[in-house]
């Protein structure tokens, strides 16, 4: 989401319900104990929400939110100035926190479970002291974190995709933040065009937005809009597209990553993350023991 869209508390959050009430209830406890949150993983396809809830665990605690994304964290000094200016019962918040090299995962380990850093200065091993703090991760591959790291973090979540009335309440709110009068037929058929994904309903709007103020003098609908952008009634672009023909043409055999990306020229790990969760909750593909097969096609 943008920034000028973005929920500020749980209070302003759409969805997810179950897991911000589990935080609120969390944060709510430490806040009164003057304690510190616990160590919380956020896992989940992209576009759900976990650096929105990062920013409201933050703010509910009134503590300060320090950002970093783990692509950019190559070796242990990457980390280090995060670390050493960390302020008391702040939020690191490190996204895509599957992405760190094992070596900083095991330098985190105390860390997470003492707030002591181990290093080495002028050849000589050194304990530095560090305030209580919460580390955020939030990931789109929990299983690709080790297991010892991942017992290190005490409130697990997972987040589910969106159902078509929730992402519905949600593009009305956010239609009225973009100055928007978007009619209740076309806010439910924006919502099921946007693939149960805040982020991806996001962009809809934009779109929505930008091509009504460019044929202002011209009746639009909601099929010419979204047609003229490669996007179904589904919501599917030319990619889900793609993809989903790679396995038709299979004919029912199963195809593994590796085929199907060389056959549709899509990267792996874009059919991992963006392409196939949605897909196959939708029950479009089927994961077997043998690959991917296709699956009913509405």
């Amino acid at each position: 989401m943008s920034n000028s869209i973005r929920p500020a508390s749980f209070n302003d959050i759409i969805g997810q319900a179950e897991v911000v009430q589990r935080l609120r209830i969390v944060s709510h406890g430490c806040l009164n104990s003057s304690g510190v949150m616990p160590h919380t993983l956020i896992d989940g396809p992209p576009g759900l929400g976990k650096t929105t809830i990062a920013g409201a665990i933050a703010n509910e605690l009134n503590a300060n939110l320090h950002v970093v994304n783990a692509a950019n964290i190559r070796s242990i000094k990457n980390i280090l100035p995060y670390l050493m200016g960390i302020a008391p019962r702040s939020v690191l918040f490190i996204d895509e926190i599957h992405r760190l090299p094992k070596i900083v995962e095991e330098f985190l380990y105390p860390v997470m479970e003492d707030f002591v850093l181990n290093i080495t200065i002028e050849d000589k091993p050194e304990t530095i002291d560090l305030p209580v703090f919460t580390i955020v991760g939030a990931t789109t591959s929990g299983g690709r974190l080790s297991q010892p790291f991942y017992d290190r973090f005490t409130i697990k979540e997972h987040l589910s995709f969106y159902s078509c009335d929730e992402l519905a309440k949600l593009a009305g709110l956010n239609a009225t933040k973009l100055g928007l009068n978007v009619s209740e037929d076309d806010l439910l058929e924006i919502a099921k065009r946007s693939k149960g994904t805040p982020r991806i309903l996001n962009a809809r709007l934009q779109w929505y937005k930008n091509y009504i103020s460019f044929y202002k003098d011209k009746e639009v609908n909601i099929d010419e809009i979204f047609n003229s952008q490669g996007i179904d009634y589904r919501g599917l672009d030319v990619y889900d597209r793609l993809y989903l023909e790679v396995l038709v043409k299979a004919k029912g055999n199963a195809l593994g990553l590796k085929s199907i990306s060389s056959l549709s020229g899509i990267a792996i790990e874009t059919i991992e993350n963006s392409i196939e969760p949605f897909l196959v909750r939708a029950g479009y593909v089927h994961r077997t023991p043998k690959g991917r097969v296709i699956g009913t096609m509405q």
